[in-house]
């Protein structure tokens, strides 16, 4: 029961590349607003790219380990 509520509360996280590298991985909401605001506004918008990684539960529930 504990896991499944564990399971509920995790959010969606967001990677921001730069050139296709990373330059910020595993931000929350807020911290993905605030960064991605800051520099697609100022810098390379051309380069800049983000990822949203949804996290599905069903992966960790149906896991066999």
């Amino acid at each position: 029961m504990v896991e499944n509520l564990l399971l509920k509360k995790m959010p969606n996280t967001y990677h921001i590349y730069l050139r296709g590298e990373v330059l910020f991985k595993d931000l929350d909401q807020n911290e993905f607003d605030l960064i991605w605001g800051r520099l697609y506004h100022s810098y390379y918008k051309d380069e800049l790219s983000f990822e949203s990684i949804v996290f599905d539960s069903s992966i960790m529930a149906d896991a066999s380990y």
